[in-house]
């Protein structure tokens, strides 16, 4: 079993590369790398079926064509570039290359006879079949992952030269010969203009022990490494030499992103240098790391222990403390809890291994002090505290008032932020009718937390209900209550409707005018629109309590429509809809020609129209000074309409509409204004 572990490590290890960098299928996956002037190529199947099948047949290579100087292909250009299937290279090549021991490793699980008989049906023989199954094509995918030169003979890897600066190609790998139960395809998109050199991990990191120098690395998240390399100097970084023989593989000695190596041929007592290089999957090296440097560390082996502690004018705690003198400590640390047990918070960090007092300038009142001794790679904590207490008699400051909502039900949920104080253990909450006065205490008991659910009365005729919170410390210490917070009770009365006043058709939009709703608890208004003979109206729009009006755009010419407006309230309570019909003109370039003739106080307008329709009537619409253009007047369609009793020193504004026998109507006309 720890042998298979190894193994489904090393598969894990080749899916997590392939998936993390190239497009994948569920059982065949590819890996490019582009150069200067070629396109790099590695593949693997995921599974001991198709690679067997893999082996056996061979990989045809697909490139299509799909840019060309930055323009799409039409049609993309499709090239088997691959005549002959890429196959296991034959027994006698691998003979060539005794001295890589990953091809050695690989030739022989693709080579090699499995050791498992295969003559009856015993479950036992089923499951050591699949291991040595699986521990074959783990290590042949692990060893190609560690040498290209295995990669090539195994099958897994092409070299496109044939390739050009301008262009990028959409690579598809699939089986030399079909078979319908493998018919995965991988394919990854690229282009040599994708080439980056390789770059260099991130420096490594060190920590000692008393038995090596444990050298340790984050993955680089540029690039990506399958294994690395790691070099020491033992001369102040002026020669590095390998120290590790083979490249450590990522899989092997890595905790989540890290990989660790110690080197136990040193001791911890000299300067040295380390630094990693790295490979990747195409079997490049990196370019070396920055060096980390070392030094001699001797661990803490005793814990720091405090011998006094006193409190100052009940505003400072003053803490002293003994160590050995002899100890290779960098210095002292001292954390502060409001517990023996709770969370610590660091209050000091000291680097003068001689200082043996600290002054807490702003304590808790109830303080629970731990010592630590560190160096560069110890620290030592001693895990008995010191206990600190300051006399509290202030109280808090008053708390933000808290906020909340009134739902259905009458459960009214509110919450508040916490309070900035570190002593403030709850709060008591306090209600009224009234925002000014007759508060009194609701919770009995203190709440620990910043959020309550109180109930209360709907059918009153207050409609809100007030709350005032106040913050109590460890003390008992009670503060001041806070500012009023008013929450609206349910409203279970929608709001009254609002009325539509006008529908005029302006520069091709239809303006819908109302009369908002009297409620003082509108929140919005909805505008719909429906067709003559459409079931029911769509949501044109949400306006603003503020609103009075809504510009429809979307009209179409010549058609009829049905417009309603609703009011709804906070509590999303929806009053009647308001509903009026409009036919909007046939097109916008009919027009309706208005003129004026005043003579004295009287006005007469006069109209000539483009449209060939038979009249109906008249619709006159007047603005008078500031006041919103309204209504005016409805007349039989004779050509002329007539208004006396105008007031000097008043503004004036006229348009009209026609309204035809069939129901349609004309644009409003062009505007006559004018002053008295």
């Amino acid at each position: 079993m720890k042998h298979l572990s190894i193994i489904l490590t090393s598969i894990i290890l080749v899916v997590q590369m392939f998936t993390a960098s190239a497009q994948t299928s569920s059982r065949l996956a590819v890996l490019s790398k582009p150069g200067k002037s070629h396109i790099e190529l590695r593949w693997a199947p995921l599974n001991y079926e198709l690679w067997q099948h893999g082996n056996a047949t061979g990989y045809t290579i697909e490139r299509v064509t799909i840019l060309r100087k930055g323009k799409l292909v039409e049609p993309a250009e499709r090239t088997i570039i691959t005549p002959l299937p890429i196959k296991v290279a034959p027994e006698s090549e691998w003979a060539q290359h005794e001295d890589d021991k990953y091809a050695m490793i690989a030739g022989e699980c693709i080579f090699g006879e499995s050791e498992i008989e295969d003559t009856d049906f015993l479950p036992i023989k089923a499951y050591k079949k699949r291991q040595d199954e699986e521990r074959r094509i783990g290590f042949a995918l692990f060893s190609s992952d560690m040498s290209i030169t295995a990669a090539r003979l195994s099958g897994l890897y092409y070299k496109d030269t044939n390739v050009k600066p301008d262009e990028k190609y959409l690579y598809n790998i699939y089986l030399a010969q079909y078979d319908s139960a493998f018919t995965d395809t991988a394919y990854v998109f690229t282009g040599i203009a994708e080439y980056r050199p390789i770059t260099a991990p991130p420096a490594p990191y060190f920590y000692c022990n008393k038995k090596a120098i444990v050298v340790w690395w984050q993955h680089s998240q540029v690039e990506k490494f399958n294994s690395y390399y790691v070099e020491r100097s033992d001369d102040n970084g002026k020669t590095f030499h390998r120290i590790t023989e083979s490249p450590i593989a990522i899989s092997m000695q890595s905790r989540g992103d890290r990989t660790f190596f110690a080197d136990t041929l040193v001791e911890n007592s000299g300067n040295y240098q380390y630094r990693i290089i790295g490979i990747d999957s195409f079997g490049e090296e990196s370019p070396a790391s920055q060096p980390v440097k070392t030094k001699k560390v001797v661990p803490l082996e005793k814990d720091p222990s405090f011998t006094s502690v006193e409190t100052v004018n009940n505003n400072s705690v003053v803490l002293t403390w003994t160590y050995d003198t002899d100890a290779d400590v960098t210095g002292y640390k001292i954390y502060r809890s409001k517990s023996s047990t709770g969370s610590k918070t660091l209050v000091f960090t000291g680097n003068d291994p001689m200082q043996r007092t600290f002054t807490d300038k702003s304590p808790l009142y109830d303080n629970y002090y731990f010592l630590s001794a560190y160096n560069n790679t110890t620290e030592r904590i001693n895990p008995f505290p010191m206990y600190a207490q300051l006399i509290d008699s202030i109280p808090p400051a008053p708390p933000a008032p808290p906020s909340g909502y009134c739902d259905s039900l009458g459960l009214v949920h509110l919450s508040w932020h916490p309070h900035p104080d570190p002593d403030v253990i709850g709060y008591r909450l306090q209600r009224s009718n009234s925002q000014d006065d007759n508060y009194i205490m609701y919770a009995r008991n203190m709440i620990a937390d910043t959020f309550y659910v109180d109930t209360i009365n709907l059918n009153t005729l207050s409609k809100y209900v007030y709350y005032k919170l106040s913050a109590v410390d460890g003390r008992d210490n009670q503060s001041k209550l806070s500012a009023p917070a008013a929450v609206a009770r349910y409203d279970s009365i929608a709001p009254v409707a609002p009325e539509i006043d006008n529908l005029l058709y302006q520069k091709g939009k239809v303006v819908v005018s109302f009369i908002p709703s009297p409620s003082n608890d509108v929140q919005k208004y909805l505008i719909f629109r429906k067709k003559p003979n459409d079931a029911q109206f769509d949501t044109l729009a949400s306006v603003a309590a503020t609103a009075d009006s809504y510009t429809d755009q979307t009209a179409l010419p010549g058609q009829k429509y049905h417009y309603a407006i609703q009011a709804v309230d906070n509590f999303g309570l929806a009053s009647a809809m308001a509903k009026k019909s409009f036919s909007v003109p046939q097109s916008k370039e009919e027009t309706v020609q208005l003129k004026k003739k005043i003579d004295g106080n009287m006005l007469t307008l006069s109209w000539t129209s483009s449209i060939n329709k038979q009249p109906g009537y008249v619709i006159v619409y007047r603005k008078v000074n500031d006041k919103p253009l309204q209504t005016y007047s409805q007349i039989n369609d004779k050509g002329t309409f007539t208004d006396s009793g105008l007031v000097l020193g008043s503004s004036y504004l006229y348009c009209v509409r026609l309204v035809f026998s069939d129901g349609t109507e004309s644009p409003l006309s062009n505007e006559i204004k004018f002053e008295m």
